[in-house]
């Protein structure tokens, strides 16, 4: 084994002395480029292995106080770490991640959550009264927090309840009021039932609080709950504008989707003023039909005499009680109804291009406008007898801002287009180079382990030149063959000619030829 790498060294030393200057450049930076990408591919292979010694993300979007409070209790427990993105995020060895989080998690950290009636699990017999109900505050508004951060839209929240100290005097007695304030999730929002489904929640879990002595606002300052507090009056009026509004965009939305998919998107717009009912009214009403009489009670009274002055006599006498046909309804008309409809519709025209390639507008016909008004009106339910009116009216919209849209996202998309195949071009081109390149080198090193025989008419020598027919070869292949026969069958008689060609004298006339 030794002699065979001595061997494979003196070979390659060989090659490489036969490299020109070019050519040893070149095969030097082959090698050099080989050599760095393996390299980078072993790095980038163990990149994994090596990430697992580094530092990971033990807590993040902590608030300061929190952080504080985590950062104290690492340093007492030396334990390594980092503070990034302002100090909100906190990094430790991957090796004690775990051991650090439980450690913490003894300690009741991080405390996001706040804290609960675990406040009594730890018994103090020297606590004053005072510091009991305060921890009994402390402890209900943690686990009213944790309730509502349970939420999905939630993702933080504070709560603040105030109750009152109780007195014996009941016009000097005051209700019991709470503040709630709440951070969404990003791209969340709390919707009005969820809303009041907090209050709620906050005013059956505290005694005496009543719903409407809630206040629900969010981290930039915008009151969520009910701003009306105790005025009923006001609490209906907003309810029902809310009421009036939901509707009035319900049948928008009906009118213009159909609209959409018939003209197209943008090119319709429908607006809708609804007039709703929120009186609450309650109707009995009886009727009474004469011509229609039912029998209610008949009495028939027969009275006969026998043997009287006047002689023998019969009487009869009946009594009938009719009752009258009588409709009894009571009527209770709920509030929503709608009272009446006010539809406006806008329809653009159409574009077309003329001779220069400009865009003209085209208005519709009369007929369009009208399918257009039928469709509107049996979406929307039309009714002529409760004062309902439809306006439709074909205008040109002002479509500037979305062509220079559409130009702006036609343009950039051509350019991303133009990109991606400079991109892919670029690729090719520089994998064709590389193949010029691998055959360049690929011949340069063959020419060098085979150098080309040197010429012998430089040394004065001519290159014997054997020009010899095929009949010729033929001829001395049958003439070897006749010999080798001969030697087989008669191998004494030819020992006898080659002796006899070995003693015979050299002529020389026939050396002189040679």
């Amino acid at each position: 084994m030794p002699e065979f790498f001595k061997q494979l060294i003196v070979q390659l030393t060989a090659i490489w002395r036969r490299l020109s200057l070019q050519q040893k450049i070149v095969t030097t930076s082959l090698i050099a480029f080989m050599i760095l990408g393996m390299a980078g591919l072993l790095i980038w292979s163990s990149t994994g292995s090596r990430q697992e010694s580094g530092f990971k993300v033990l807590y993040s979007d902590l608030e300061l106080e929190e952080a504080a409070s985590i950062t104290e209790n690492l340093q007492k427990g030396g334990y390594k770490y980092k503070l990034e993105n302002n100090g909100r995020t906190i990094t430790v060895d991957i090796k004690q991640l775990y051991e650090i989080r439980m450690a913490l998690a003894r300690e009741g950290l991080p405390r996001k959550h706040g804290l609960g009636y675990e406040l009594f699990d730890k018994a103090n017999f020297g606590m004053t009264d005072y510091v009991q109900k305060l921890n009994a505050r402390r402890a209900l508004e943690g686990e009213i927090q944790r309730t509502i951060e349970g939420l999905e839209e939630v993702k933080s929240a504070r709560v603040h309840i105030v109750i009152p100290e109780p007195t014996i005097f009941l016009d000097k007695q005051k209700d019991a009021k709470a503040s709630v304030v709440v951070k969404c999730a990003a791209g969340r929002e709390l919707n009005k039932d969820q809303i009041r489904g907090i209050t709620h929640l906050i005013s059956s879990s505290v005694d005496g609080l009543k719903p409407q002595n809630i206040s629900v606002i969010d981290y930039g300052g915008k009151l969520l709950s009910n701003p009306f507090g105790d005025d009923e009056e006001a609490l209906t009026g907003s309810r029902n504008m809310e009421l009036q509004q939901n509707v009035e965009r319900y049948m928008e939305n009906k009118a213009n989707q159909i609209l959409t998919n018939i003209l197209g998107p943008s090119k319709a717009y429908v607006k809708i003023a609804c007039d709703l009912d929120f009186d609450r009214v309650e109707k009995s009403m009886e009727k009474y039909d004469p011509e229609s009489r039912v029998v209610r009670s008949e009495e028939r009274i027969e009275e006969s005499k026998k043997n009287a002055p006047d002689g023998d006599n019969q009487k009869e006498r009946s009594l009938t009680n009719y009752e009258i046909d009588k409709s009894v309804q009571h009527l209770v008309q709920e509030v929503g109804n709608i009272k009446r409809l006010t539809i406006s519709v806008a329809v653009d025209g159409r574009y077309e291009t003329d001779k220069d390639q400009k865009s003209v507008f085209v208005a519709r016909s009369a007929e369009e406008l009208q399918n257009i008004e039928d469709l509107v009106k049996n979406a929307l339910g039309y009714d002529l007898t409760r004062g309902d009116q439809i306006t439709v009216s074909n205008v040109q919209f002002d479509n500037e801002f979305l062509r220079q849209e559409q130009q702006e996202m036609r343009s950039r998309e051509k350019w991303e287009f133009y990109m991606t195949i400079a991109k892919y071009s670029l690729v090719f081109i520089i994998a064709i180079l590389f193949l010029i390149f691998l055959r360049y080198l690929a011949r340069t090193i063959a020419d060098a382990m085979n150098p080309p025989v040197p010429a012998l008419e430089k040394f004065g020598i001519e290159e014997p030149v054997e020009q010899e027919s095929p009949v010729d070869i033929q001829r001395s292949s049958e003439i070897l063959e006749r010999v080798e026969m001969l030697t087989r069958e008669e191998p004494v008689n030819i020992a006898a000619i080659i002796r006899q060609w070995l003693s015979e004298p050299v002529n020389p006339k026939q050396r002189k030829k040679r």
